[in-house]
């Protein structure tokens, strides 16, 4: 991470992503930006425009050999992502031509940015908070047209100015409890209970929401990660494929031919989506290598957002399929039954509806009805409208929330500041209510306080500072 006077020195990098292209952008910044890129770009004026573009050749200060035709677009300090005086040079996309303009750089006395250099650089020069540098590399690495949308508007600070508002509150109170803590020695009330406890009760209600609203957050910036699971030879493969819209997997007849775990990404509905297919389950494992593989499907089971299990519905409902059933968890469960193209009428359907509600699995869930109604599905691999039938109701029932007009936390940085922060303004309310003192409620805010400085990078450490840095790349 950068320490010391590094911050004042002039860094360069590539910006845009390595390898041959039409385009790449080396970025510059620091006191000397100018001064160190206009002997490279002698074409530009000795006082260039604030975000003007201009045009030239860049040239070898040592031999004087022109080494490629570039734009050179100069940002005035203040003015530029990172607050500092910046020159973005446009080159042509090649390696070798972007190596040759970063040594010249390097050679004039810019040094190479570290990881996360200029965002940090933006951060620290109030250009953004930490919340909006954490959505850069969001933005950045989003999969998903959802994902994108929430990391743009966390840029654009629709979760910071909700913070502030609750910063705002929780300051509000603590000045007045600490004024009566001032005055408590003369019997003077600052501000009554009742008008701490509805501001107490409005800074808990948004804490409240923004903390439930993780779950949502987090899968649709990394998406769901569907695991396949069931007995051998009972489809999921094929349905992997159809999820997928992708011959993934190889499928045939014979079972256990799955024997390791396989992914594979889709989308949907602006959403991204992990499918793993798993080795089938059962007890009577043929090799040693089956046997990996199954133990490889409980673990990835265990780690999914949500688990489809999938039973041959010709077959039925056997005693090995329900056990399997029964170990799952309901909220993250849906139910498969496939190859309904081998069956007529609608007999099969009724036996196998009444063996899943009398089975274990459906006893642990409360209104088993509606649980039937959105989690269970009768489908066949060879209909390929399965998928939009199977991924719209996963999408209605966990994600479907206006992300445009809905401010949601989707970093786990967050969620452990905002639900420490909560649990505080709960217990000050418990303070409040219990009327233990000025002095016990202070306590509590401050506390609370430091989790939204945290958050919002107003208070802050090296090893938040690594946390947050560390996953950008170099030039960002």
């Amino acid at each position: 991470m950068i320490r010391g006077d590094r911050d004042k020195d002039t860094i360069c990098a590539i910006s845009t992503p390595h390898g041959v292209g039409g385009i790449s952008v080396i970025r510059v910044s620091g006191p000397q930006t100018l001064s160190i890129v206009s002997k490279i770009c002698t074409f530009l004026p000795e006082h260039p425009e604030s975000h003007k573009v201009y045009f030239g050749n860049l040239k070898n200060t040592q031999t004087g050999d022109e080494i490629d035709e570039v734009l050179a677009t100069y940002f005035k300090q203040g003015r530029s992502f990172t607050g500092e005086e910046v020159i973005e040079i446009s080159c042509h996309g090649s390696p070798l031509i972007c190596q040759s303009i970063l040594n010249q750089l390097v050679q004039l006395g810019a040094r190479p940015a570290d990881r996360g250099e200029f965002t940090f650089r933006a951060f620290m020069n109030g250009k953004l908070d930490l919340v909006q540098a954490e959505s850069v590399l969001s933005l950045i690495e989003s999969q998903s047209q959802r994902a994108a949308k929430l990391a743009l508007r966390q840029l654009k600070g629709s979760l910071s100015h909700k913070l502030e508002e609750v910063e705002d509150d929780m300051t509000w109170i603590l000045a007045h409890a600490e004024a009566s803590i001032d005055f408590s020695t003369e019997g003077i009330e600052v501000v009554e209970d009742n008008v701490v406890q509805v501001r107490l009760r409005k800074v808990e209600a948004v804490l409240k929401e923004l903390v439930a609203t993780f779950k949502v957050g987090r899968l649709l910036k990394d998406g769901f990660r569907v695991v396949l699971t069931g007995l051998p030879n009972v489809g999921k493969s094929s349905l992997l494929n159809l999820f997928l819209e992708d011959e993934r997997a190889i499928v045939t007849d014979i079972p256990g031919t799955t024997r390791d775990v396989i992914h594979g990404d889709t989308s949907f509905q602006g959403v991204k989506f992990t499918f793993v297919d798993t080795a089938g389950l059962r007890d009577q494992a043929t090799d040693l290598v089956e046997r990996i593989g199954i133990q490889k499907s409980y673990e990835a089971q265990n780690e999914s957002d949500v688990v489809f299990f999938v039973f041959d519905i010709e077959k039925g409902l056997g005693g090995e399929e329900l056990q399997i059933l029964e170990s799952l968890e309901p909220q993250k469960t849906y139910i498969l039954a496939n190859k309904t193209d081998k069956i007529g009428g609608s007999k099969p359907l009724e036996t196998v509806e009444k063996a899943l509600k009398n089975s274990k699995f459906f006893q642990k869930i409360g209104d088993t009805q509606a649980f039937f109604t959105r989690r269970v599905f009768f489908v066949s691999a060879l209909d390929k409208k399965v998928r939009s039938e199977v991924l719209q109701s996963l999408v209605k029932e966990f994600a479907d929330l206006q992300v445009e007009n809905t401010v949601l936390i989707s970093n786990a940085r967050h969620y452990e500041n905002l639900y420490r922060a909560l649990e505080n303004t709960q217990r000050s309310q418990s303070v409040v209510d219990q009327g233990m003192g000025a002095e016990f409620l202070a306590l509590e805010l401050k506390e609370a306080l430091i989790a939204i400085h945290e958050t919002l990078g107003k208070r802050f450490d090296d090893q938040i500072m690594d946390r947050v840095f560390k996953e950008f790349c170099i030039g960002k």
